[in-house]
């Protein structure tokens, strides 16, 4: 429990002291922070009154700050929020050397330099800073949420059979999905301390669910069902008054962004393990791909990772990609280097973006909803997304095939039904803002937006391999537009 050390420190208590307090050696209270001994529950009792939280806020934070991402498993079953994907984010990225900046210093870059920076604990900007042979801007974009359920703040609805969280929608949820399913409730609070606001990322230790109406009362449920948000959705918690206490004293948290969220862990399915079901796959399978790849990355020019948030609320936030977050980072980078504004230009026509956001596979059991003729498939290689919704174009879907082929990479055009109405990514804002070239790609899922999705597991793998082809490839673009790929 490394976190008791960080906790420890801010109450500027010594270890003597904490042992002392709890009637402890301390060789035996320094062994909790090492991870050398696990506390009880009892002790955590304790640990957790003096200072001053609740035993779920502490095991959480104990159990989710010692996490260790080592597969998109590992990363899609404990980023349950946006909050806690960006954590992830940034404990991997430091683990491989990158360090944090912030967008008020000035900063100094050169070859070599990996770094990062945070907006609103919830969107990331990694940076890799390759040899500059070739001085381009080659961004792998995505987000960081996923359509769930978004606590009111700390409102309950009071039964006879306790209480139920006051909850709305976040994102185009499918919601019939979330019934009789574990939940957790996870996000943030903002905590008063000493006349201080502190940010916590919480997760509860216990599951919740939202029972659904029985057939017996119900009998045309098989027929359609239509939920009410407000009546139906409301996940039943139990015998408490309020959110809050569960993870704080109540009178301590001034605010929170606190969800409901499916606690389902991730599996392979299929005879061979094909499969991937999993709840967030969209879009979390497109930041494990990037965040891997500039781990990875041995870039010719800049290799940028951008994690946005809000993508699935129309990414209007300072956090979203429709912000100036992408577009004032990239100026940063290019003054840091020593650049002027030509170089900029330079660096802007000479990169590329690539859109990264999960799009629908065919359906086996609904094929009329489909353009057979450039339909995509599980495990059939990543699909490039072709429709005026997107950025791709015929030049941009030229340029990611042509890396396709450099990195041998498997990959399959689709287009949408031509009378279905067909979903955004943030490709187009990131194409318009910056004027650069750029193609939405991603990989092709079944059951978007439901609390479990599924997708073809080889088609991760894929993925993996052409973002980090994509961040080790120059590409030039002449007057003429003949594109040099090397």
């Amino acid at each position: 429990m490394k976190k008791l050390k960080e906790i420890r420190r801010k109450n500027n208590l010594t270890q003597q002291q904490m042992a002392s307090i709890l009637g402890i050696s301390q060789q035996a209270y320094s062994a909790y922070e090492q991870d050398g001994n696990t506390p009880s529950d009892e002790m955590l009792e304790k640990i957790a009154v003096i200072f001053e939280t609740t035993l779920s806020d502490l095991k959480s934070s104990s159990e989710y700050y010692n996490k260790e991402v080592n597969s998109i498993e590992d990363f899609l079953g404990s980023s349950y929020t946006a909050y806690h994907t960006t954590k992830n984010i940034i404990n991997k990225l430091e683990k491989y050397g990158y360090r944090r900046l912030y967008e008020s210093e000035t900063w100094n870059l050169k070859k070599g330099s990996k770094v990062y920076i945070v907006k609103n604990s919830s969107a990331v900007i990694a940076i890799n800073i390759g040899s500059l042979e070739n001085n381009a801007f080659n961004i792998a974009e995505c987000h960081t949420d996923s359509p769930v359920l978004k606590i009111k703040g700390n409102t309950i609805t009071k039964s006879n059979s306790g209480s139920r969280i006051d909850v709305e929608k976040y994102g185009g949820l499918i919601l019939y999905s979330m019934l009789d399913i574990p939940l957790k409730i996870a996000g943030r609070i903002m905590v008063e301390k000493n006349d201080r606001i502190e940010t916590k990322i919480v997760t509860s230790d216990f599951n919740i669910n939202i029972p659904s109406l029985c057939i017996h009362h119900n009998p045309t449920v098989n027929d359609g069902i239509a939920l009410s948000v407000q009546n139906d959705m409301q996940p039943l918690l139990g015998n408490v008054d309020d959110v809050y206490s569960l993870f704080e004293k109540k009178d301590k948290i001034i605010d929170s962004d606190l969800y409901v969220v499916p606690d389902v862990k991730p599996y392979r399915s299929g005879v061979n393990g094909e499969y991937l079901a999993s709840p967030r796959i969209d879009n979390l399978s497109s930041c494990y791909s990037i965040l891997e790849s500039i781990i990875n990355a041995k870039p010719k020019g800049v290799a940028i990772g951008f994690f946005a948030d809000n993508e699935e609320i129309g990414s209007l936030t300072k956090q979203g990609a429709r912000s100036s977050f992408l577009p004032e980072t990239l100026k940063k980078i290019n003054r840091a280097l020593g650049y002027n504004d030509e170089d900029y230009l330079k660096a802007k026509r000479n990169g590329f973006v690539l859109s990264i956001d999960n799009g629908h596979a065919v359906h086996p059991a609904h094929p009329e909803k489909y353009d057979l003729n450039c339909g995509a498939h599980l495990n059939q290689g990543i699909m490039i997304k072709h429709h005026t919704n997107y950025a791709t174009d015929g030049f941009s879907s030229s340029i990611v095939k042509m890396i396709c082929k450099k990195g041998h990479v498997q990959y399959q055009d689709f287009y949408n039904k031509s009378d279905l109405r067909n979903g955004g990514t943030i490709g187009l804002d990131t194409s318009s803002q910056l004027q650069m070239n750029t193609a939405d790609i991603g990989l092709p899922q079944l059951a978007m937006h439901s609390a479990i999705e599924t997708v073809g597991y080889n088609d991760i793998k894929e993925m993996e391999k052409l973002v980090l082809t994509f961040f080790n490839t120059s590409i030039e673009i002449k007057e003429n537009d003949t594109i040099s790929i090397k």
